[in-house]
């Protein structure tokens, strides 16, 4: 399984021959590991296994019970969970997202390839580990392009001054107190790990099939007997169910860290009535208040960027199976299913792209009425911001409506396949 509509099914020998064919043409030959024999301490081996070992990124809690057992989400997991280290390959470099196939002796493996995805996990493991972070956006700013560091400014928004020294990093570290703070970092580190997740539920759901199906299913579909590729039907849906399931539980996320934000601008506007902060518990005060609201802002942009992955791969999943793995007329029904998901999943990417606007209007008005406070706490204006201004962020952010991601169609699909498969696993 990968972004492009290329066939996520490979054996050994197409692969050899793939690998010589790139070494004739003059790129570096695919190195592929075991991730057994990956240190432990490798990036990219943390961060799958950080992800497998995880119940959130499962997506356990996503699910109603009987789908995450009946529908075949809890299998395809745990199959994700034993293959690897021992099955499952890093692939350098990268040529697709995660795929699968069968060694010569018939086991399967199953491959994570070094994709955008995994290059920006891998990234953020090294940059937001503890005591790295300022170090690391010391060596953005020193870069001559200077896109790294822009890129991180626009993902740190209002926090970004607290990552030039240690001692800026110290207050902040207090400002948010230690949970908040190891939170955002956290959260930080871990940004698209539902991405990877994804992929392996996708990765699982093929390991519960063996070679001899897959392979007979694969020459049928090749040769005009099957309309449709029902193993990658039931791998491609069932990723499209888990981004369902993740991007429901960030809809609820964003909510939750829009609520403590009144709060705090309630806060500042304790401290309206004084002509200038006092030093000491005044100061503190409302660098922590300034602080937790950015830190908020941050985790919002966060989850909104997370949101958009997942909507763009739910559509990009409907679309290239339509392209490779339907051939000739499906099914009237299927057909009608086929046309319900693009709808759906076209739908959501647009209703989710016009939430994210509408909340980045918000953390944007957020941020100056939060910088107006700061000009005001450092003497260099008069007044405060206006309370109208604060009570105007309240009002947008009630404005703010995230789409369902109905994956009613995917759903429908991905139990279709699996009665396909036990039909054909039964012939044989």
């Amino acid at each position: 399984m990968k972004p492009t509509g290329r066939p996520a099914f490979v054996v050994l020998a197409p692969l050899v021959f793939m690998m010589a064919a790139v070494a004739v043409l003059g790129r570096p030959p695919l190195e592929r590991t075991l991730f057994k024999d990956i240190p432990s301490t490798d990036p990219a081996r943390e961060v799958v296994q950080t992800v497998l070992g995880s119940r959130f990124y499962s997506m356990r809690d996503g699910f109603a019970g009987s789908e995450w057992t009946a529908s075949g989400y809890g299998g395809a997991w745990e199959r994700a969970r034993r293959y690897f280290p021992r099955n499952t390959y890093l692939v350098r470099p990268g040529t697709y997202f995660m795929t699968h196939g069968f060694d010569a002796d018939g086991r399967l493996f199953m491959e994570v390839h070094e994709s955008a995805y995994l290059t920006l996990c891998v990234e953020n493991r090294r940059t937001f580990a503890a005591g790295a972070i300022v170090k690391d956006y010391r060596r953005m700013l020193a870069a001559t392009n200077g896109r790294e560091a822009a890129a991180w400014q626009e993902k740190m928004g209002g926090l970004e001054p607290y990552f030039r020294t240690e001692e800026a990093n110290r207050r902040l570290r207090k400002a948010l107190g230690e949970a908040f703070y190891l939170r955002l970092l956290k959260e930080l580190r871990e940004e698209d790990y539902h991405m990877i997740a994804g992929g392996l539920m996708h990765e699982g759901m093929h390991a519960g099939m063996d070679d001899a199906l897959v392979a007979r299913v694969q020459a049928e579909f090749n040769a005009g007997r099957r309309a449709v590729q029902w193993d990658e039907l039931r791998a491609f849906t069932a990723e499209i169910g888990y981004h369902a399931a993740y991007c429901r539980w960030a809809a609820d996320d964003l909510a939750g860290l829009w609520r403590p934000v009144e709060g705090l601008l309630r806060e500042l506007e304790g401290l309206r009535k004084r002509p200038s902060l006092r030093p000491g518990p005044d100061l503190e005060r409302f660098e922590k208040v300034r602080a937790q609201a950015g830190a908020h802002a941050t985790l919002i942009r966060l989850r909104m960027r997370e949101v958009w992955q997942s909507a763009r791969r739910m559509q990009d999943l409907a679309g290239s199976f339509r392209t490779d793995y339907v051939k000739s007329a499906p099914p009237a029904e299927i057909e009608e299913l086929f046309a319900r998901l693009d709808r759906d999943t076209s739908r959501f990417v647009g209703a989710a792209g016009q939430s994210i606007q509408t909340t980045e209007l918000a953390v944007r008005s957020l941020e100056e009425v939060l910088d107006e406070w700061g000009v005001w706490g450092a003497g260099r204006r008069p007044f405060p911001p206006p309370i109208t201004d604060s009570q105007a962020i309240s009002r947008q952010v009630k404005d703010i409506l995230w789409p369902d991601p109905v994956a009613d169609a995917a759903a429908a699909l991905m139990k279709r396949a699996g009665v396909e498969l036990e039909k054909e696993r039964s012939s044989s």
